[in-house]
């Protein structure tokens, strides 16, 4: 039988990749939480978009660009981000 703990746990911690894909989305001016509700945006793809942040292996390079950021840049999303496309699609109309 497959130990999909010990899988999970190969993984980034899912906390710290969770805080990622929302402090992504804030810059990016997207609400996650908003677009559930709304239906543009399934659970199950959210869960997709958090596995997709923990595997990746770019919490490091998100982190920094995340810290380069400076509060008055337009909405924007690092093209290495393995969600970047569902976050364009969710991006409110400029």
């Amino acid at each position: 039988m497959k130990d999909m703990a010990a899988e999970a746990e190969g993984l980034g911690n899912i906390f710290r990749h969770l805080w990622l894909l929302r402090a992504v989305a804030e810059a990016a001016g997207v609400d996650l939480d908003a677009a559930v509700k709304a239906g543009r945006l399934s659970g199950l793809d959210y869960a997709r978009m958090v596995t997709s942040c923990r595997s990746a292996g770019c919490s490091k390079s998100c982190a920094l660009w995340l810290s380069a950021r400076r509060d008055d840049t337009a909405p924007a999303v690092p093209e290495f981000c393995p969600s970047a496309g569902v976050f364009k699609r969710l991006m409110p109309a400029s």
